[in-house]
């Protein structure tokens, strides 16, 4: 297992044929961290290989470190500034003879630690791999936007005299073969925060080490970048809480100026052709294809979910600003700019062809690291008067964005920040810079003169955020034994954790105000049963990101959806306690073939026996009680969250620990806490649950804690079970979040529960009259559980 070591300073690469000639393993067992001076004298040996996984804790690195992967020693570079001289791995003693670029999500020249340590080398060979297997997942637009930000790349390398080496498969087979080729002494890479990232590199270090020549006496360097947002300290000693992160008054790091030269590449290399997009489309199917399952999860991902619920027939919308002549113009410019490459651009404006594209969907940029740049320079000055046309083109999308006020630059520049074509550093520069230009040189102590400063500033900060404290969350959970995850859904960094490596997958979905932790006996004890069990943090809580969207329970099914197919990768064991069993409804019901059988553990939704003719709601756009009333609900998380959950344990009020009580507050300091809760208040009466259960074949198991102080209506899981003919129930003596409250119990019941096989709970619809005519009054969609939490703190206020 890869650990991260701290180090003051830059430690000796290269030591992999010494290693391998002589192991002499130094075991760590009572050692709480290994120092600087320990890991320079062992690693300077060259004879030791560290067994990092059984090391309790470990110092993670500063502005620099190592971390062994395997048998290779992997050096963390300097994180540059502007300001910083010479090069980045400034002090090392490797030898600089040649080394090749990996280009991977970070397809710019501008602001790239990478390039500033690469002109240390007399040789440097840029490098980017086409590898289906990275790709699968991707959006076609997203896809579309590579092709495109590889084209302007290697155009701006071209001008430096240098080219862009374009390689196609799997990363780790073409690769390493081109280092040894060329003789590579080192590689130089981004450090990653999302795991399938993680799995490629650390598969190119694995290559590298079988196929490095027990004879070699050099040994390949890999350094590894990161351009932070601010000058970090040891990853130890931030705190988990925002709010206290930013009391540190980190120094702010500016972003490095754009390459203007580089070393000369090495000679007969081929630079090879980028791949026909279809054809690149076709490997990355065919690598999917491998999955006995892809085909089940394919039909399943590409069918929205909205567009599967009975919809309530709509008035006529008004004409789109593509209807009024007065736009035709803007849309004109934005296809001939500010959505294509500047090449295609110049062709266009020239004459040469003068076919025009449609916009459809989200918004990509187009253009590369060029094309990012024009429009973060538009969007900034989006409140100027302007005569620049490319300007408006970018105007006309942020009205459409603004809807939700403050939403356009994450929608805008999501494609941008996800291929790297703009760092964050330079957003936060530029945006600061032009907030300066409009106050006389100075920032205003009283917040920024326009939205779009404020979002652009807010949203880089927020991921900046998010991508610590998943650093963060790796080293700690990892001593619990747990593996944590993250992955990028639509854009946004989602957390999730997953224990057990074979038996039948298990999806545990948590409810509102909470996140995977709250699994944290059910991944164990089910993983001991044979499981491999996953636990995923919903997008707006715990340590996943909070972004500015409309929060919906088809928002968090599709995101649950998605991860079934992109993580899990086949049909899953489904559990959700409270919203998160309402979300895991809508799933079963949408999508049935992604789930075998479906757990809910005191879940959240009604139940209405005559459905017919209920039609799916779409939120409200706002309401004047959201904002004062989030806030309140907010303050009491941050100050007195601990009655409300001892209130969720009434038979085991010790479960609510001094940990679940930290983690229920730290969240609610995050970037973005408020928006999750706002969108409750927008939120429309949902469908029923049984009007999804009769659309799902499987089995169902409805765990129900019989104490619940939020849902007080002890016979949903009856009414349930008499009108759904696959419906199972257990009932325990416990509270609203059964499975944490009594684990060992719930974790038997599922392991049974699914032993059992597919069919144990299907028998004849028999209503009786009592139930028939049942009504099901009591709180259980999302809002009127925030509306019980209230209540509660009411009463908490009073007393």
């Amino acid at each position: 297992m890869a650990a991260a070591l701290a180090l003051g300073g830059v430690a000796h690469l290269g030591l992999g044929h010494q290693l391998r000639q002589k192991r002499i393993e130094a075991q760590w067992c009572s050692k709480a961290y290994l120092d600087r001076s320990e890991v320079l004298r062992f690693s300077g040996s060259g004879k030791v290989f560290l067994r990092c996984h059984e090391v309790a804790a470990f110092r993670l690195p500063g502005d620099c470190g190592v971390r062994i992967s395997g048998k290779r020693l992997v050096r963390t570079i300097a994180r540059a500034s502007a300001g910083a001289s010479g090069a980045v791995a400034n002090g090392s003693t490797d030898s600089k003879e040649l080394a090749i670029l990996w280009f991977k999500h970070d397809l710019r020249l501008d602001d790239h630690p990478g390039v500033a340590a690469a002109s240390a080398f007399k040789q440097v060979l840029p490098v980017y791999v086409f590898d289906p297997n990275v790709c699968a997942g991707w959006s076609k637009e997203l896809l579309e936007s590579l092709f495109d930000a590889i084209a302007d790349l290697r155009k701006e390398l071209r001008l430096l005299g240098s080219n862009l080496v374009v390689l196609n498969g799997r990363t780790a087979d073409v690769l390493t073969p081109l280092a040894q080729k060329i003789g590579a002494t080192c590689i130089i890479a981004e450090e990653e925060v999302e795991s399938s990232w993680k799995r490629t590199v650390d598969s190119v270090l694995e290559s590298l080490e079988e196929s490095e020549p027990s004879s070699s006496t050099t040994g390949l360097a890999f350094e590894q970048w990161c351009a932070s947002l601010y000058e970090t300290r040891d990853m130890e000693s931030i705190p988990d809480s925002y709010k206290d992160y930013l009391r540190l008054g980190l120094r702010t790091l500016a972003p490095l100026p754009p390459a203007t030269s580089l070393p000369q590449m090495p000679k007969d290399v081929d630079a090879g052709a980028l791949p026909e997009y279809g054809d690149f489309v076709a490997s990355v199917d065919a690598i999917r294809g491998e999955n006995q399952w892809w085909e089940t999860l394919r039909a399943a991902q590409e069918q929205p979910g909205e567009s599967l619920l009975p919809q309530a027939a709509s008035p006529a919308s008004a004409p789109s600003s593509a209807q009024y002549s007065p736009f035709k113009g803007v849309l004109k410019w934005r296809d001939e700019y500010i959505l294509e490459s500047p090449d295609a651009s110049l062709l266009k404006k020239q004459g040469y062809y003068d076919a025009e594209e449609e916009v459809v969907g989200e918004y990509f940029i187009k253009g590369g690291a060029t094309g990012a740049s024009n429009v973060l320079d538009g969007y900034l000055r989006f409140l100027e008067p302007t005569n620049r046309d490319d300007y408006k083109a970018v105007y006309e999308h942020i009205w459409e964005m603004e809807k939700k006020p403050g939403a356009s630059f994450r929608k805008l520049f999501g494609s941008a920040l996800a291929l790297g074509t703009i760092s964050r550093r330079r957003v936060m520069f530029e945006a600061l810079q032009y907030e300066k230009d409009r106050n006389g040189g100075r920032l205003s102590p009283f917040g920024y003169s326009t939205f779009t400063v404020g979002a652009a500033v807010g949203d880089v900060k927020a991921m900046e955020w998010f991508d610590i404290l998943q650093k963060k969350s790796e080293m700690q959970a990892s001593q619990k034994g747990f593996n944590v995850g993250a992955w990028r859904w639509r854009g946004y960094h989602i957390q999730y954790a997953s224990m057990g490596n074979e038996g039948p997958a298990v999806l545990l979905v948590h409810g509102f105000g909470a996140f995977w932790d709250h699994f944290r006996d059910n991944l164990r004890g089910l993983a001991e049963k044979g499981y491999r069990v996953f636990a995923l943090t919903l997008i707006g809580f715990g340590r996943s990101e909070k972004p500015n969207v409309t929060y919906t329970e088809l928002l968090w099914a599709e995101l649950v959806r998605d991860f079934i197919v992109e993580v899990v990768q086949e049909p899953v064991v489904l559990a959700g306690n409270s919203i998160g069993g309402f979300t895991t409804t809508i799933v079963s019901g949408l999508w049935p073939s992604l789930v075998s059988s479906l757990v809910l553990l005191n879940t959240a939704g009604k139940v209405i026996p005559d459905y017919k003719g209920l039609t799916y709601k779409k939120p409200r756009e706002s309401s004047p009680i959201a904002n004062p009333v989030s806030k309140l609900l907010l303050f009491y998380l941050q100050t007195s969250s601990d009655k409300l959950l001892t209130r969720c344990y009434p038979k085991q009020p010790s479960r609510v620990d001094k940990w679940l009580l930290n983690e229920v507050k730290r969240g609610s300091f995050d970037p973005g806490n408020t928006k999750v809760l706002e969108s409750i208040f927008l939120l429309r009466a949902p469908l029923p649950l049984n009007f999804f259960l009769d659309r799902y074949d499987g089995n169902v198991l409805a765990i129900q804690g019989k104490h619940d102080p939020l849902q007080k209506n002890a016979r949903r899981p009856e009414m349930l079970q008499a009108l759904c003919t696959n419906v199972s129930v257990k009932y325990l003596d416990a509270g609203h979040c059964p499975h944490d409250e009594f684990p060992d119990e719930v974790n038997t019941f599922i392991d049974e529960f699914v032993k059992r096989g597919p069919e144990s709970s299907k028998r004849d619809r028999s209503i009786s009259p009592d139930m028939a005519n049942a009504t099901d009054d009591d709180p259980a969609t999302a809002a009127e559980i925030v509306e019980e939490e209230i209540k509660l703190i009411t009463e908490d206020l009073k007393s």
